[in-house]
């Protein structure tokens, strides 16, 4: 299970970077639909400590960047 959660996860990492890279839409779309996709198929498949830092990880960054806000 580890390794198709970290495959998945994979993917969608890849398709995020494709899709900030690509000047169509449609197909930019298609990315990140693909990278959602993925995102839950690692949720579903992933032990929770990948679960937990999948989740974590952004939380921090985005609770960060607000508190960095606040000073400027």
């Amino acid at each position: 299970m580890l390794t198709l959660s970290l495959v998945t996860l994979f993917v969608a990492a890849t398709a995020l970077y494709i899709s900030s890279r690509i000047d169509d839409d449609v197909f930019q779309a298609a990315m990140r639909f693909t990278c959602v996709a993925f995102s839950l198929v690692t949720l579903f498949c992933a032990p929770w400590v990948l679960k937990l830092c999948l989740v974590a990880i952004p939380l921090v960054i985005s609770l960060n960047s607000l508190s960095t806000e606040n000073l400027n």
